[in-house]
């Protein structure tokens, strides 16, 4: 074995230095020029747990507070804040000074182009009276599937046979 600095042939033992983050395997005149390091066992550690697919069934809906319920905004959300605007004998633009909203997401709105957040469904369900926000169906939320299938390595990799591969040539 040759000295990794000098390149001298190692008689008995050699030793294990640091030079400038290097570890090298010197031989005596040299070991001067670094910091002797002692090497540290390594643990390897095999893949034990086998990997599998995230779990869409085992999903939990996000908490709400105390005393609120999931709700969706309704279908007919647009045609019923038409309808009740119309019937109070408001215009756009008071209905958007009584809801602090511009008069653009309001026209929006009532044609159906976006949908009001929960907040300004909330004001507009007190403004005109009406009911825009109705009980989530939670059946339909999480559909359950099968049960996750486990990754394998056969599963990722394609398997070459090698007499096919001979004929082929």
């Amino acid at each position: 074995m040759n000295c990794d600095i000098c390149g001298r042939e190692i008689s008995g033992q050699p030793f294990k230095v640091r030079v400038e983050g290097a570890k090298m395997l010197v031989c005596g005149r040299c070991r001067n020029l670094g910091k002797p390091y002692e090497e540290e066992p390594t643990v390897r550690r095999a893949l034990t747990k086998p990997i599998t697919l995230p779990r869409t069934a085992q999903r939990k809906a996000p908490e709400l507070p105390r005393g609120m319920e999931a709700l969706d905004i309704a279908e007919d959300c647009a045609q019923q804040v038409r309808q009740r605007r119309m019937k109070l004998g408001l215009s756009q633009e008071d209905l958007a000074k009584r809801v602090r909203e511009k008069l653009s997401v309001i026209q929006k709105i009532e044609t159906g182009k976006i949908t009001p957040d929960t907040k300004l469904c909330k004001e507009l369900e007190h403004e005109l009276k009406i009911k825009l926000l109705v009980p989530r169906k939670e059946a339909s939320e999480f559909p359950k599937t099968a049960a996750p299938a486990e990754i394998t390595l056969g599963d990722i990799i394609k398997i070459r046979d090698k007499s096919k591969s001979a004929r082929e040539d």
